[in-house]
Order: structure tokens, then sequence, then C-alpha cells
């Protein structure tokens, strides 16, 4: 009695062999949605070849379709996963006519820690080689994925709310481990730059006191084209706790490293603004 092929209707020990390569294809596809829901980059890494490709071939505007290398494609996910708070998975894989292949259909629900829910829908195929993923092809909903860039708008406007609300350990949240803050034009008694989530966490626990109320309006948010930066101009209309009123018309860029702020520049009249660091204990204002 011959072995007969589930797959191709080949028998024998070449048939065998595909079938075990179409099984073992199947259990990379589980492996690649296993490690995403559990947001394990590690696992992740582990999956695919040196030089593998991960293609999507229908993208927004301004959104890479492409990428090539493990270490690129890692990155890149890692970046993308970094938005995400819990993630909801659900798959199905099966395996195709070449036996180096496997279908996979997806949908995907995730909570952003910006805010909101991300949904979206696909289908992928994987090519693999020696057990690892070679090529791989997404086709997603281009609509739901561009909404997701939204994210990065929905911390901006965060950034904000908690200012308001003084929550600075929410605030700091948002901060990359690296971040910097630069003020190209600062008043006198004021540093131009400001390194480190720590030291920036620190620097806004000095300075916030100073405000019995702070309060900013956005004029206008401007994500930028082929790049990960907004453009927020607001107004701002504080009032110190000396009885002063300050405010001032601001432009600020942020950049993001890993879903988090990692840069943020902040255009304003410093004439202003001296007003609120006379204002800090231990400033003696002339």
């Amino acid at each position: 009695m011959t072995e007969q092929s589930n797959w191709t209707g080949m028998s024998g020990p070449a048939a065998a062999g595909q079938d075990e390569q179409r099984r073992r294809g199947v259990r990379v596809a589980h492996d690649f949605y296993r490690a995403l829901q559990a947001k394990d980059m590690d696992a992740f890494a582990e999956l695919w070849t040196q030089d593998a490709v991960y293609r999507v071939p229908v993208t927004p505007d301004g959104v890479p379709g492409e990428f090539v290398g493990r270490n690129t494609i890692v990155a890149g996910l890692r970046g993308f996963f970094a938005l995400f708070g819990e993630v909801r998975l659900t798959w199905d894989a099966e395996p195709m006519g070449d036996p180096r292949q496997v279908l996979a259909t997806w949908t995907l629900e995730v909570e952003l820690l910006a805010g909101g829910t991300y949904r979206n829908r696909g289908v992928s195929v994987f090519r693999l080689e020696g057990g690892r993923i070679a090529e791989f092809t997404e086709y997603v909903d281009t609509a739901a994925f561009l909404g997701l860039f939204a994210a990065k708008v929905g911390t901006a406007r965060r950034f904000f709310d908690l200012l308001h609300a003084k929550d600075i350990g929410a605030w700091g949240e948002l901060w990359h481990e690296r971040g910097a803050i630069t003020v190209p034009y600062p008043p006198d008694g004021f540093p131009s730059l400001v390194e480190g989530k720590d030291e920036i966490v620190a620097a806004y626990q000095e300075l916030l006191p100073v405000y019995e109320k702070f309060d900013t309006e956005l004029t206008g948010v401007h994500p930028a084209v082929n790049s990960d930066a907004i453009c927020v101009e607001y107004r701002v209309h504080a009032r110190l706790v000396n009885g002063a009123v300050y405010t001032n018309d601001n432009i600020a860029v942020f950049r993001f490293q890993d879903g988090l702020i990692s840069v943020y520049h902040d255009y304003f009249d410093p004439r202003r603004f001296q007003d609120v660091i006379d204002a800090l204990p231990g400033q003696n204002p002339q």
C-alpha cells in the first residue's frame, strides 16, 4: 500500500516530504500571528530569513510598500505595534499548491494607546525557505490603515490635554526614553534643550505649578508627507498663580520613535514666556 498525498495526488517519499513542508509552513504562519498578538518581537524576528522581503502592494500615500531585510521588517513592525495596547487577532492559515507557500486570512482589532480602536482585515501570502519566511505579501483595507496614522495626531492632542489636566505622570508616558525638547528661542532662565524622558518630566514638574490654569487651543494639526512629523499650531491662554495672564501663539513639531514622542520643537515669542519663567520659585525678575 503506497502513501497518498493529501495535496497533489503524488505518492511516496516525495509526496510525504511536500506534505511535511506544507504542515511546517502552516505552523510558521500560526507562529507569526501568535507573536504579533503577544507583541513578542523577539519571537517574530526568529521567523524571518536574513534577506526577507515584506510587501504591502496597496498602501496610502506616504506609506512604504516594501521592507527589505529582517532587521528592517522587525523595526518597522515594532514601531507599528508600539502604538497598540491590547491586540485581538483572529486568523486562519492553509497550504497552497506550491508547498513553499501558505495563504492566511485575518482580522485585527486593537486599542490604541493614544485612544480609540483600530480595526482591519486582510489576506497574506507567505513564501518560506528553510522553514523561515522569505517573502510576505499582505493586502489590507487601506482606508482603515490610513486611519491608524491618526494615532500620532491623537498623541499630539493628548499631549496638550494632559498638560491642561496637569497629569504629569500620564503625560510622561507619551515620551520616548531618549526624547528631547528643543526651544530654538528660549527666554532667559530657560534651557534651549532638555534631553531624556526623566529630565523632561522633572522640568515640567517644576514648570506646571506656576500655572493656576493652563489652556490651549489647537488651531492647526498638519501631518507631514513621507515623514512621521506632525506640525501643530496652538494658542496658549493661561493664568499664573501670581494672578498674571499668559498668552502666546506657538508652532510645535513632534517626531516619533516606537510610537512615542522622540523630539519636540516649540517655537513661540520668548518675551511673553519670560513672565512664566520669572514666576518660577527662586527667580528674581528685575
